[in-house]
């Protein structure tokens, strides 16, 4: 680290060099030759440009991310949340959000006085609100239509749109280059024999514990989710075999975590995911200027007004597989990894489960109309991250059996995601909201107010710990097609 004085700096490049690797050059170099400071907004650039630089599929991008979580500060500006990296991860795959950056690094080296933080931050969401998508009205009227219905069939889009179905396959393309879309896979956890289990931690904000890191172990894991108000949370997403075993063995791990760490709360749930929902209200995006058509003033007013207009036009869909027509099926081995296959890629193809995994083209086929015929998963459509929306997840106590009507009442907000949950023998809800940057705080306000003393958590997202989910095919016993599944599997080898 020769010509670097700063320590906590040397401390800090010696830690991403670790991580980086052979990536590590080129981030020094961005770091010497702008004479960056650890405490400056030009450091979360740095980071930011390294970030994107990474493969996705690299397991140095996660450890990147919580590397760049360790030394950040979330920051408010004006009415605005910056959290790092939640307030990038969107932009990463943006060419004009690189090219933005490198200039403002050239434009800092070049002025005499040094950027001020919030100096920064104005610039910061400046850019973030000029790279929301626009559209033409027939590319937006396919894009939402889209995702009210869950379907890119040219034919059933042709239902709700005034098009010429002749038109309908360009208007998808066009729709497809801004990349704004992404197909995603819902699974059928019941005929798979599987449920899905979370546990939620909340501590101080003082406290620096790495959860992410003793949770992913397990091969049930799927994803964590972290977050503040007021106090951090941590909540993590797990799919499991169907054991009554599992949910005491959460409890166990729960309560190590919770002694280990010093974390004074936690909670353990099952999901019902037979009870998804899901909302989008794209309705209310100016699609011409790129943004929000929400105004914070009408926010409490909203929540109250059952009967509005803004929400009654937006379709509630479920977002999972009927539980009466529940019957586990069993698969072989060769099925599973067909699934995963699918998983992985996010799309069936023939061609590519026979070049990929080996099988004959006949066996792929018979396979392949088993799992159809049996509906054991969905193809999904979301809206990728580039519309300024922000995570917050709520979880709700005693709601008296009326999902549709809250999850109706909240529809207003761009996406809602709900699902039922039982925990310590009671049930609950569990939302996942998405909502305009500029309304984050309003719209916690609002949400304290409206469901007072029900509230069990409450947090702002800013980090996403996902991995591509598969099937753990090596937990399945191929002799009798089904599930095995070991204390070990949540708890680790070395749990007594």
């Amino acid at each position: 680290m020769s010509g670097i004085t700063n320590q906590n700096l040397v401390i800090r490049l010696e830690e991403a060099e670790k991580i980086l690797e052979n990536d590590y050059a080129q981030f020094y170099s961005v770091i010497v030759d702008n004479d960056i400071q650890h405490e400056s907004p030009l450091w979360d650039i740095a980071c930011f440009l390294t970030y994107s630089e990474l493969s996705i599929k690299s397991v140095k991008k996660q450890k990147w991310v919580e590397y760049w979580y360790k030394f950040s500060k979330t920051r408010k500006y004006k009415n605005l949340v910056y959290m790092v990296p939640a307030s990038y991860v969107a932009l990463s795959d943006l060419r004009k959000a690189k090219i933005f950056f490198v200039n403002l690094l050239e434009q800092s080296k070049r002025s005499v006085k040094e950027l001020a933080w919030e100096t920064f931050l104005s610039i910061f969401f400046q850019f973030r609100a000029s790279v929301k998508p626009s559209f033409n009205k027939r590319e937006f009227a396919v894009f939402k239509t889209i995702l009210d219905r869950q379907t890119m069939v040219s034919s059933e889009l042709k239902d709700y749109l005034d098009i010429d179905l002749s038109n309908i396959s360009k208007y998808k393309s066009i729709v497809g280059s801004k990349k704004v879309l992404h197909q995603g896979i819902s699974l059928n956890y019941h005929k798979l024999d599987l449920s899905v289990h979370g546990m939620l931690f909340e501590y101080p904000l003082t406290n620096d514990i790495d959860i992410f890191s003793e949770l992913s172990k397990s091969v049930f894991f799927h994803s964590l989710y972290t977050g503040n108000v007021g106090c951090r949370s941590s909540f993590s997403y797990f799919v499991t075999p169907r054991f009554e075993k599992v949910e005491e063995d959460f409890k166990k791990l729960s309560k190590r975590i919770c002694k280990n760490n010093k974390v004074p709360y936690s909670r353990v749930f099952q999901f019902l995911t037979e009870t998804r929902l899901k909302s989008f209200n794209y309705g209310i995006y100016d699609f011409k200027k790129g943004q929000w058509k929400l105004n914070p003033q009408n926010l409490q007013f909203t929540l109250q007004d059952y009967d509005s207009r803004l929400i009654e036009t937006v379709p509630i869909l479920k977002r999972d597989f009927e539980k009466s027509d529940y019957e586990k099926l069993r698969l072989n081995k060769t099925g599973l990894d067909i699934l995963n296959h699918i998983l992985a890629n996010r799309h069936l193809s023939i061609r590519e489960i026979v070049r990929d995994l080996g099988l004959t083209e006949k066996e792929v086929k018979k396979q392949v109309e088993k799992l159809r015929k049996n509906m054991l998963y969905k193809l999904r459509y979301n809206p990728l991250f580039v519309f300024g929306l922000k995570h917050l997840i709520l979880f709700i106590r005693d709601f008296n059996n009326n999902q549709n009507e809250i999850h109706k009442t909240l529809s207003f907000f761009p996406e809602v995601f709900s699902e039922q949950y039982l925990s310590e023998g009671k049930k609950g809800l569990y939302f996942v909201l998405r909502v305009p940057y500029e309304l984050v705080v309003d719209t916690i306000e609002s949400l304290t107010n409206y469901f007072e003393g029900k509230i069990e958590n409450l947090f702002i997202v800013d980090q996403m710990f996902t991995t591509r989910y598969q099937l753990p095919v090596d937990k399945y016993e191929t002799v009798f097609q089904e599930w095995k599944y070991s204390s070990e599997d949540i708890l680790g080898a070395d749990y007594k």
